[in-house]
């Protein structure tokens, strides 16, 4: 029989385990600082309406000075009915349905895609508190899964064609996290590039609708000390730093991973210069869009291209008049039609816009002439699209 005394000197040795064992197991988590920001993470605003796996991975791969075309990371993204194998859907269909609608991707196919570009991505399921502000904390910045506009959420179970059971949400969505404090954390939005706060525990709450997903890792040794940055003041333009800086916008704009139409915000931290780490550049299809006031001789002496050249790839007929915001091809992608010469991307009949998109945009992915299809759908100067505005793709 088992004596009272037997019992306190049990309860003693346990709690003299628990004191001498637990602060050793929670060493990680004290040690944490109440607070981290990490600076130089620039965002930009999703091409497409569900692009914003590709817009934060490409975002999140320029911090560790490695620039990611959105559209190629996207059109590189392998497809499936299972977002944990592949992008679901059209991107350019309406946000917010779950599979086998249009619906986006899970971190798994962006963090093996991420490696492929050379960066040591890894895509984690379920990770906690402690170990985001860890990797925030130490400089690494967090792709992160959270519904809508960090709202609230349920989680659904869908079952693919292949007969798996995979968590799926409504109105999924990409943000990068940078920073945080004992009330709030700071994340890069991928729909429209700006840096939000929210508080911990709505962020908390979103994220845990898709179980803590995130992409976690990061490149070589950041070479920020070695370059200097600019912090964008009122007024500035990127035309107008380069004449101050003495070289051209579309050097700016490399440094600097920015792509069209190459808004820069008070504020925004600006490198200088050219980052030491290599510029990966992967596609061999270049694209340019067109700037305001540019002609396409000028362009090209810009580009040191042959500008009859130029205006063949593009189908361009005198007098050669360009639109801002046109997207100029500057060489030839064999790769980037089937066997038999025709388009990769599927061209349905109507195309519904979700948000204000530039029809320029629109008919690049569809692989389309925007001049005709701006008479097609009556569209004129500045060529915009409304929200639930619905286009005709298709004579």
């Amino acid at each position: 029989m088992e004596m009272p005394n037997q019992r306190l000197d049990l309860a003693l040795a346990i709690a003299i385990l628990l004191a001498v064992f637990f602060p050793i197991l929670h060493v990680g988590a004290a040690q944490l600082p109440d607070e981290a920001y990490i600076s130089g993470v620039v965002g930009h605003a999703q091409g497409y309406s569900l692009s914003c796996e590709s817009r934060s991975a490409a975002d999140w791969a320029a911090y560790w000075g490695v620039y990611i075309d959105e559209t190629e990371f996207l059109n590189t993204l392998p497809r499936s009915d299972d977002p944990n194998l592949g992008f679901v859907g059209n991107p350019n269909h309406t946000w917010g349905a779950t599979p086998p609608n249009a619906y986006g991707v899970h971190a798994a196919p962006v963090a093996e895609l991420l490696r492929g570009y050379g960066l040591e991505a890894e895509a984690v399921y379920g990770m906690t508190w402690d170990q985001a502000r860890l990797e925030v904390s130490e400089g690494r910045p967090l792709i992160v899964w959270v519904i809508g506009s960090v709202w609230s959420g349920t989680s659904k179970s869908y079952t693919t064609n292949a007969g798996d059971s995979v968590t799926v949400a409504n109105y999924e969505h990409t943000m990068i996290l940078i920073g945080y404090n004992e009330d709030v954390v700071h994340l890069v939005d991928a729909l429209t590039g700006h840096t939000v706060s929210h508080s911990v525990d709505n962020f908390l709450e979103s994220w845990a609708v898709l179980g803590n997903m995130a992409v976690r890792g990061g490149g070589a040794e950041r070479a920020d000390s070695e370059v200097e940055t600019y912090a964008v003041q009122p007024g500035d333009t990127l035309r107008r730093l380069a004449a101050q800086w003495g070289v051209t916008w579309q050097a700016i704009a490399d440094w600097n991973g920015l792509a069209y139409p190459y808004t820069i915000y008070s504020g925004q931290l600006l490198y200088t210069g050219p980052l030491a780490q290599p510029v990966v550049q992967p596609s061999t299809t270049e694209i340019y869009y067109v700037q305001e006031g540019e002609h396409l001789m000028q362009i090209a002496q810009d580009l040191d291209m042959d500008w009859q050249y130029l205006a063949d790839i593009n189908g361009l007929q005198p007098p050669y008049a360009l639109a801002v915001g046109q997207a100029l091809r500057l060489s030839v992608d064999d790769e980037s039609s089937d066997a038999d010469g025709a388009a990769s991307i599927e061209l349905p009949e109507f195309y519904t816009a979700w948000r204000v998109e530039s029809l320029v945009s629109i008919a690049e992915y569809y692989e389309l002439d925007w001049v005709v299809l701006a008479g097609m759908n009556g569209i004129s100067y500045p060529y915009l699209v409304q929200p639930g505005q619905t286009l005709r793709l298709v004579p």
